[in-house]
């Protein structure tokens, strides 16, 4: 028996190997420059989607008890994690907060690709499994370091030697898809998906080592991750929809229409690029993007560790059971 979120084809092109997410955006943008600034805002806004289909969570019943119950995780600490941003931003500069919000990031899109890998785990390749874990980790964690160093920091260290510190980083990441490979093709069982879900975990962080601009990365790489947190969550929710429709919960299928969804969604995402584009100067740095944008996807960053906490008997209760479309 195979577990598939959506389906067989589906999920290999929308969670196991997006690779059209990249492709699309260098394709278009070499072939024509003068659209770039119109690719990248359609990016980002895709990318505003994936940050708004957290809060879609809430629209189920079940979701605004957990809050009501549990303030101090969903109102508490947020609150708090965002005014120690803003005093964190006057004590030092806006820009050293993006530092503190990318390491959250970094975890968060990690914490995603290691969820895939084991969603989908063989378990007759459970040592395989926790060692393309290790490497994911590894090799994400360098990843993240130069991304640290680059766009960060600066580095002069790490411009004097970053040829040779990519070269590294390559063969590591060929070796690694190698072993996985090699591995795969030597077991009993062909299920080649763990080294698509491992190379998307990897491409992911990739565009660190040949793109100059920070942005590019999250277009680039990481809209492969939007790509495959949209996929999920709306196929949990709707999925949960039409069985709750199907029980006699009317009320929540007409929430969660899909239509409604979509535009809630794209004007949460139109108005988070809007704002992020705002000409607003604090300490020579333009803080438009800090103002509410970053705040939201922080937000974000931080419910999804209670919301798709496995272990938690809420979760285990009330989206476990919406995961998996299964096919014989």
């Amino acid at each position: 028996m195979n577990k598939y979120i959506i389906s067989k084809k589906l999920d290999f092109i929308l969670i196991q190997f997006p690779i059209w997410i990249p492709f699309v955006f260098l394709s278009v943008t070499n072939l024509f420059p003068e659209s770039y600034k119109v690719v990248l805002i359609l990016y980002l806004i895709f990318g505003e989607i994936h940050f708004g289909s957290t809060f879609i969570f809430f629209l189920d019943k079940k979701y605004r008890e957990l809050f009501q119950d549990e303030k101090y995780i969903f109102l508490f600490w947020p609150i708090l994690l965002v005014l120690f941003c803003i005093f964190f931003s006057f004590i030092f500069s806006v820009s050293a907060v993006l530092f503190l919000i990318l390491l959250f990031n970094f975890y968060h899109v990690n914490r995603q690709s290691i969820g895939i890998l084991k969603l989908y785990e063989n378990k007759k390749n459970q040592s395989l499994n926790n060692h393309s874990i290790l490497l994911l980790y590894m090799i994400s964690f360098s990843l993240c370091l130069i991304g640290i160093l680059k766009f960060i920091f600066k580095s002069d260290l790490y411009f004097s030697y970053s040829s040779k510190i990519n070269l590294i980083i390559i063969l590591l990441i060929t070796i690694s898809l190698l072993y996985i490979f090699i591995n795969l093709l030597l077991s009993d069982n062909k299920d080649f998906s763990l080294l698509t879900n491992f190379s998307t975990g990897i491409l992911i962080f990739s565009p660190v080592l040949f793109c100059n601009n920070i942005i590019d990365v999250f277009a680039i790489g990481v809209g492969m991750h939007y790509m495959q947190y949209i996929a999920i969550t709306w196929t949990v929710f709707h999925r949960k929809a039409v069985k709750k429709n199907e029980s006699g919960d009317k009320q929540f299928f007409k929430i969660a229409n899909l239509k409604k969804i979509i535009l809630y969604l794209l004007f949460y995402s139109i108005l988070m690029v809007y704002f992020s584009n705002l000409n607003i100067e604090y300490k020579n740095e333009q803080i438009g993007i800090y103002l509410i944008p970053i705040f939201f996807q922080l937000i974000h960053f931080y419910i999804d560790m209670f919301i798709w906490k496995f272990s938690s008997n809420h979760t285990r209760e009330n989206l476990n059971p919406y995961i998996f479309n299964i096919s014989k």
